[in-house]
């Protein structure tokens, strides 16, 4: 299989990658690693030399983890790891996630702000627990999470169930990104962000810590009168699982032929949103944010102008009555790869508000006890 390189030409010129770009306008360099740092995928990197080279992970301490924990994850530990077979399955989740979780307990911070993408949100979500089971669960987490997709590999307890610790958790997804094998997570609020007096008894194993401890599920349909979690926010946006972390082609895939500005408001839009948030968790910044416009602008151009965003997701009027529903974005909080097991995006959103055109199917039925809200 041929390697193809990134084009950084795909990315909205406000934006770049943006949880990249959060870290670069909070350090001011790519490398550093102090206040904020970067956690990179161990398999083909952008800023690796040799671009397939992973580097040494912190795995030993400060945090005080168990046996099985190290032997899952130092295989992953530097060197050549380009392996497509444990790409597609994100074997190498635990590693990032214990090796974040350690870059953030040898710093003296009074809480820890996490970003991520993808996988990376996914990530964010494992160190959180990491922290609280092996040494930090007094110091407060807060996750921004980009549409974050664990992809084909293990669901585990510890992806679809905050931890105690996280003291507010921001997710967001696309709704346009319906390629198989992209199934949207949605954690389960904490007890505390529930008002659940609910105590938490941890599995033996670090792949087990929240296997008994999944608490209320958020995609599922209750009272619309039901209490809302509190630190604890859900968005839908327009756009594919590229989109919504700073690409701008018009597909939602990687040829810079296909730019448009059109496409770069999703983007935009999400990373102020990103940026207000961590500025409100106390993330303090170097420069201003280069998003041209204002979010309401930005909301609204991006549904009056919504045809390139039908597009990529297969069209209007989408058909419901195909087998599987393949023009609606999956999600799930509970595992993910069972089809008992997950939702359909537009059955737990609610009803999309009337001036918002996101296009639904026929089919679609209900909501879910947790409020979302509509980019």
């Amino acid at each position: 299989m041929s390697r193809e390189g990134s084009d950084k030409r795909i990315y909205s010129p406000g934006t770049g990658y943006i949880p990249v770009r959060i870290h670069k306008e909070i350090t001011g360099d790519l490398a550093a690693t102090d206040p904020s740092v970067t956690v990179r995928g161990v398999g083909e990197n952008d800023w690796a030399v040799p671009r397939d080279t992973s580097e040494p992970l912190v795995l030993t301490g400060p945090l005080t983890v168990p046996r099985d924990l190290l032997v899952n994850t130092q295989a992953y530990s530097g060197g050549d790891r380009w392996s497509t077979m444990s790409q597609a399955a994100g074997q190498e989740a635990a590693a990032l996630a214990l090796h974040g979780a350690n870059l953030s307990a040898r710093s003296d911070a009074e809480a820890y702000n996490f970003i991520g993408h993808s996988r990376g949100g996914m990530e964010c979500i494992m160190a959180a627990w990491f922290l609280y089971a092996y040494g930090r669960k007094d110091v407060p987490v807060r996750i921004f999470a980009i549409d974050p997709v664990p992809g084909p590999g293990d669901w585990y307890g510890i992806i679809t169930q905050l931890p105690p610790n996280v003291a507010e958790y921001v997710g967001v997804t696309a709704w346009d990104h319906l390629d198989s094998g992209f199934n949207g997570l949605v954690p389960r609020p904490n007890a505390k962000m529930a008002g659940s007096s609910a105590t938490m008894n941890l599995g033996k194993t670090w792949s087990t810590l929240a296997d008994d401890c999944q608490l209320a599920d958020p995609l599922e349909a209750s009272e619309p009168s039901a209490a809302q979690p509190t630190g604890y926010r859900l968005f839908v946006s327009r756009g594919r699982h590229g989109t919504v972390a700073g690409n701008m082609t018009s597909d939602g895939k990687y040829d810079p032929i296909n730019v448009s500005e059109s496409a770069a408001r999703v983007p935009e839009l999400i990373y102020g949103l990103a940026r207000a948030h961590l500025t409100a968790w106390g993330t303090e910044f170097l420069v201003r944010s280069e998003a041209d416009s204002a979010a309401l602008s930005q909301r609204q151009e991006s549904n009056l102008d919504h045809a390139l965003f039908d597009t990529m997701g297969g069209g209007t009027p989408r058909d419901s009555y195909l087998l599987g529903r393949p023009y609606v974005r999956r999600v799930s909080s509970i595992s993910g790869l069972d089809p008992s097991s997950y939702y359909y995006l537009e059955d737990v959103v609610g009803n999309p508000p009337h001036q918002q055109p996101y296009p639904v199917t026929a089919a679609r039925a209900g909501s879910g006890w947790v409020h979302w809200n509509f980019l």
